[in-house]
């Protein structure tokens, strides 16, 4: 109930516009008059409630005279509305008690119900005395949950207590006004008793919802009017009062000033030992695979990159901590509690990212060597970016006062028209996730698509990059990638092809050819370096290979290749061909040159071996008659 709850004398008669049977409103308005006057001007919570309730009133009453009520208007009620409830807050923690007024609004009460009691056959005035008793309990039950707030905020409580406080005080006014005179109504017939009831009621309804208003303004406010955590775990309350026991200064509170610097000489020499505490918990508890890396490395890197926004961080909180105790014991304005929370959305973002550039790196390039799907992880960063950005604008904007939920319906609203201007970004995004669940290539493999050959360097959110065998950087859009048609020159577990022809001349006979090709089969079945038919899924495969192999093409799926043709091909121009198909076992690059060095090496020694020589492109001219000598013509040297 307040410093106000002297003046509810003046409420309750001013509720009572025309009933004088309980007591005389002219000589208490005599008596009070002065008082109220004064009171008035003053900036508490009975004046800021009161004013509060007179809005609603305005704008009930321009509701019911404007049809077509003004946007405008509306608003700048609603602006009033919210400056009030703004202000409400600081003033729960100054309420003080009447005991002598207190008295006598119970008296009052008591008297009502005597009233209403004796009056229950009167209509009229059982109506009207039970919405003079509902307005008194409405005032009761408010102004006592007010009490209720304050001690919670005293006491230094959580959102959670404060949310549970708020409901039940919801519920206690709901309780304490519930009233039905909805039959004295009905047998009224006098239209001017009746007209006074009615307007009576709507006056009580007005105030009740307006008690509720405030309530749930208290209620969807609670994370911002808790008290600071530090303040309340550490009691930093106690230690000012102490203080100030012993240095005493009417216009300077010297316990709120030496506990302040206290706490920002804390926070800003634990700037550094909180780095090496994130760090510790993050790389040396949960990160310990450093066989790779070097920690005295990851430490500098990290402790170096962590420790500014950890600063700033720890700064911003013992500053929100000393304004906490400058307001002390009133809760701190909602303004500045939602700017600390903005800022801190802010630097935590900063942090985050901070966090996931200089230890996410590292702690997912494990899982990236385990898996092998690198670009998975590369993108899943990216994302993970992308995410805690979004979310920290939209919580900035929340405390902002944007609605969030009319932000995201809008957007199925203007989807269309977003969709149409980003239709390209939004094709090549879907398309980069399929790319990576769609298994078609891993970051490293050597792919030709769409006229680019190389190795995949990144699959980004939009664009995939190549890495050409001229060594020049080719970007690629995701979407084009899925339509185009990709060969991957990676996913080979074994065979690479081998293809060539040895052309021997024409003067070998047949029994030459036919000693060279067997040669050359019996060469390549037993090369260690080829891959022959017993060479497959089913040989190097894991025990899950023989039970896929009725279901799939087990080999080709796999990537294993080991057939092999040596035959005579066909008789060219200058030389007769044999031809040599078969798959080297290994598919890496400089291995698969190797091989064939030493493949080639070897069907030359062959073809040697078997007295043949290798041809090359030649022409042999043929003269039927030849031109009569000089000297069969008489000519002579």
């Amino acid at each position: 109930m307040r410093k106000i709850l002297w003046i509810l004398m003046f409420l309750i008669l001013s509720a009572f516009a025309k009933e004088s049977e309980i007591l005389d409103e002219n000589q208490i308005l005599d008596e009070n008059q002065s008082a109220i006057m004064n009171e008035e001007t003053k900036e508490d919570v009975y004046n800021l409630v009161r004013q509060y309730i007179n809005l609603n009133n305005e704008l009930e009453q321009y509701k019911n005279k404007e049809k077509n009520a003004s946007k405008e208007i509306l608003n700048d009620f609603q602006k009033k509305k919210n400056q009030i409830l703004e202000k409400i807050p600081l003033h729960i923690t100054e309420q003080n008690i009447d005991e002598d007024r207190v008295k006598n609004f119970f008296k009052i009460k008591r008297e009502l119900e005597n009233l209403q009691n004796k009056n229950k056959k009167n209509d009229f005035t059982y109506a009207k005395t039970t919405l003079d008793l509902t307005h008194l309990r409405a005032i009761e039950s408010f102004y006592s949950s007010l009490l209720d707030i304050e001690k919670l905020f005293k006491n230094n409580t959580d959102s959670t207590t404060l949310v549970k406080t708020i409901d039940s005080a919801m519920e206690k006014l709901e309780k304490n006004t519930n009233y039905d005179i909805k039959e004295q109504k009905d047998r009224i017939k006098n239209s001017e008793e009746l007209e006074e009831i009615n307007i009576k009621e709507r006056e009580v309804e007005l105030i009740i919802n307006s008690y509720n208003e405030i309530f749930k303004y208290l209620k969807n406010n609670a994370n911002l009017l808790q008290s600071n955590y530090f303040f309340s775990v550490f009691k930093l309350q106690i230690w000012i009062d102490k203080i100030n026991e012993f240095v005493n200064i009417n216009f300077f509170n010297v316990g709120k000033t030496i506990v302040s610097i206290l706490v920002i000489i804390f926070f800003a020499s634990f700037r550094k030992f909180f780095s090496y505490l994130l760090y510790f918990f993050l790389v040396e508890v949960i990160y310990r695979n450093k066989d790779k890396f070097d920690p005295n490395a990851i430490k500098s890197i990290f402790v170096e990159k962590i420790k500014k926004p950890i600063g700033y961080l720890l700064i911003i909180y013992a500053a929100s901590i000393c304004v906490s105790i400058a307001f002390y014991p009133a809760p701190t304005p909602l303004k500045i509690s939602n700017l600390f929370y903005i800022i801190y959305a802010i630097f935590i973002t900063w942090t985050l990212l901070v966090i996931l550039d200089s230890y996410g790196v590292v702690f997912v390039s494990k899982f990236a060597e385990k898996s092998g799907k690198r670009e998975i992880i590369n993108l899943a960063i990216k994302i993970l970016y992308f995410v805690v950005i979004i979310i920290a604008a939209l919580f900035v904007l929340s405390q902002l006062g944007f609605n969030i939920s009319a932000i995201i319906a809008s957007l199925g609203i203007g989807g269309l028209a977003v969709a149409l201007a980003a239709k390209d970004i939004i094709a090549n995004f879907f398309a980069s996730v399929l790319l990576l669940f769609d298994d078609s290539f891993n970051q490293g493999d050597w792919i030709k698509v769409a006229g680019i050959e190389g190795n995949v360097v990144e699959t980004g959110l939009r664009k995939t990059s190549i890495r050409t065998f001229d060594n020049s950087l080719v970007f690629l859009p995701n979407s084009a990638i899925m339509a185009a048609n990709i060969e991957n020159l990676s996913r080979r577990q074994m065979g690479r092809r081998m293809k060539t022809y040895v052309g021997v001349t024409y003067d070998a006979n047949a029994q030459q050819l036919e000693s060279c090709v067997k040669d050359l089969k019996e060469f390549i079945d037993t090369c260690p370096l080829i891959a022959h038919e017993d060479d497959g899924a089913l040989k190097y495969g894991d025990y899950r290979t023989k039970y896929r192999q009725n279901l799939v093409s087990i080999d080709d799926l796999e990537g294993y290749k080991k057939s092999s043709y040596i035959t005579l091909s066909d008789f060219g121009e200058s030389s007769i061909n044999i031809e040599l198909d078969f798959y080297i076992k290994s598919i890496s690059g400089k291995d698969f040159r190797e091989a064939r060095h030493q493949i080639l090496l070897e069907v030359m020694r062959i073809v040697e071996k078997n007295g043949l020589s290798f041809a090359f492109p030649s022409r042999s001219i043929y003269l039927e008659n030849f031109p009569p000598k000089l000297e069969d013509l008489g000519v002579k040297k």
